[in-house]
């Protein structure tokens, strides 16, 4: 079978027309003609489809242990931490993490590792959870890491967040 024959079997079973991206607003797109740029595109497609998958499933580990540690593991007023976990675009459950608290300038700092970085976080003790927080290029857009206290000594519960 020639390889313009099995493209065309193969658009027939998958019963799929993929299109060329056009970058070009005056131009219509055009169908994809060859099998390798076919091949491409559903490469592509299932990629995106996998990743698609691995963020909902850290969505849900992360509803889970966001509602266990309310649950089982939070100290104190926990209405903030609700409130910001709804206020954020995208939130990440981190772990359970080991903290060194560090005292400066009467403001306490919790120091905590995120796989080989070391990061220095606020306590915010009317909030009662400390945050470490970057913002974007443009200025309208942060993330950081939202640290709340748990029953076991210097171990926190951490959230990624991007809003």
């Amino acid at each position: 079978m020639k390889e313009q024959e099995f493209f065309e079997k193969l658009k027939e079973a998958l019963n799929n027309n993929y299109l060329y991206d056009s970058y070009d607003w005056s131009d219509d797109p055009k169908e994809v003609d060859n099998l390798e740029d076919y091949l491409r595109i559903i490469k592509q497609e299932r990629a995106l489809e996998k990743d698609l998958v691995n963020a909902e499933m850290n969505r849900l580990n992360t509803y889970q242990n966001f509602i266990d540690y309310l649950a089982d593991k939070s100290i104190g007023n926990t209405e903030n931490i609700i409130e910001e976990f709804n206020n954020c675009t995208y939130v990440n459950f981190e772990g359970y993490k080991k903290v060194t608290k560090e005292v400066k300038d009467n403001d306490i700092y919790l120091i905590f590792q995120i796989n080989d970085t070391t990061f220095k976080a606020k306590w915010q003790e009317s909030d009662n959870y400390a945050v470490w927080q970057t913002c974007g290029y443009i200025g309208d857009d942060y993330s950081g890491y939202m640290l709340f206290p748990t029953y076991t000594k210097d171990e926190y519960f951490v959230l990624y967040y991007q809003c």
